[in-house]
């Protein structure tokens, strides 16, 4: 291969890149957009109600399936297609969060009351780097810079 053709290929590469990249600059931003919209909505139908719905109580709000109180009907599982569409009653926090939530998943024990001091010791243990609850330094993400 000479300098000329290596030459053109990257050239090929870079505007590959610039292209996924103005790609994802646009899907951010149709994302954004869509998400002031809804948060729009949320605070035309209750303004009274203001703040921000945590990210893991979102989480734990839409993994569940809804069933109708009256008929049982299931109407929302996170597994499977759905008719309805899940709108929070709350604002929605738009800030990006650069490092993704850690879960440890334990075997549920037979004594609840062994599970719930140990949630409550993990939920009192502060980060020493970031004073964040929940993990430790060894554990801390922003520390590692890794994505889970």
């Amino acid at each position: 291969m000479s300098i000329l053709e290596l030459s053109k290929e990257i050239d090929k590469l870079a505007k590959i890149i610039n292209e996924k990249n103005k790609e994802l600059e646009t899907l951010q931003k149709n994302y954004d957009s869509k998400l002031h919209t809804i948060n729009k909505y949320i605070e035309s139908i209750s303004p009274s109600t203001t703040g921000t719905v945590p990210e893991e109580q979102l989480i734990n709000a839409i993994s569940k399936p809804i069933e109708c109180p009256h008929c049982h009907q299931k109407l929302w599982d996170n597994q499977e297609k759905s008719t309805f569409l899940l709108i929070p009653k709350q604002k929605i926090d738009t800030k990006f969060d650069t490092t993704v939530a850690v879960r440890d998943e334990q075997p549920q024990q037979l004594t609840t009351s062994t599970t719930s001091n140990k949630q409550k010791k993990k939920t009192n243990i502060v980060c020493s780097y970031c004073k964040m609850t929940g993990h430790t330094r060894a554990k801390c993400r922003k520390r590692l810079n890794t994505p889970v």
